[in-house]
């Protein structure tokens, strides 16, 4: 046995799981792009109402993103801020929890421990079972949105929505790698699940009320800090600062909870 086979058979387990939350993300995003037409024909000043929320609003749940009267700007506010960095992203982390902790709390690691496989191994097949989960839903969010931006007559340009989801796609790889750190950390499943969602909703939460603040500066410790949907879908302009910072943080997040898994007393 080895790293892939356990990611493997992990996947194999998830796999009702993974369809149920892309069939749920495809619907939403079909309803959010229905609803726009009517959305775009409103008579309202979308740059004012933006202006005239508070601060704190604009950087949770709208970004940079300065006018909703077009369909990506909408898709930023509507579904990538929020529904992706905060739901999806907390999905993923949820999910990640139980990856170890679910062993633990069935007493069954012993027993796949006892094969031929070190700890590490272990963990690392773990985190490898949830990639694909990641990429499915990815790729099944951008189809929806590719096709259903087609079926309202609206153009979006491809290229800044890979970037987007190539970005996203990373974020929730970062999301995971948190659950699992969680998962190693704490025996119980639910503790394990608990934890991660309060680190990223927390620090997604932490991002937007020090931004413009004295205290910005720990803004820095969210993930939602090096990921911005605005700048890539809208502008196309993409922060490869952050983009390595999110790569170093999955590979270290990762790196630790093995170390911290090696260590652990299961007794």
């Amino acid at each position: 046995m080895d790293e892939l086979d356990i990611a493997l058979f992990e996947f194999n387990q998830r796999r009702r799981g993974i369809l149920i939350v892309s069939v749920l993300l495809v619907a939403t995003v079909g309803l959010t792009i229905a609803v726009f037409p009517s959305f775009g024909e409103a008579d309202v000043d979308f740059a004012e109402l933006l202006e005239s929320y508070p601060e704190e609003f604009q950087t949770a749940f709208v970004g940079s993103v300065s006018d909703l009267s077009s369909l990506d700007g909408y898709l930023v506010v509507e579904l990538y801020q929020l529904v992706w960095l905060l739901i999806v992203g907390s999905y993923f982390a949820y999910a990640a929890g139980s990856l170890v902790a679910g062993e633990v709390d069935r007493n069954s690691a012993e027993l796949v421990l006892v094969r031929p496989i070190s700890r590490t191994r272990f963990v690392l097949g773990k985190f490898l079972a949830m990639l694909p989960a990641v990429i499915i839903v990815d790729l099944l969010v951008l189809a929806a949105v590719v096709v259903g931006a087609g079926l309202i007559d609206e153009e979006l340009r491809l290229s800044r929505l890979l970037l987007v989801h190539a970005v996203g796609g990373l974020y929730l790889i970062d999301c995971v790698a948190i659950g699992l750190l969680a998962s190693t950390v704490f025996k119980r499943v639910r503790r394990a699940q608990g934890a991660a969602i309060g680190v990223v909703f927390g620090t997604f939460l932490l991002d937007s009320l020090t931004t413009d603040t004295d205290y910005e500066f720990l803004g820095n410790l969210s993930l939602t800090r090096y990921i911005d949907p605005g700048e890539l879908l809208v502008l196309g302009n993409v922060d490869w600062g952050g983009v390595a910072v999110l790569v170093a943080v999955a590979c270290a997040v990762v790196v630790l909870a093995a170390e911290v898994f090696e260590r652990r007393d299961l007794s």
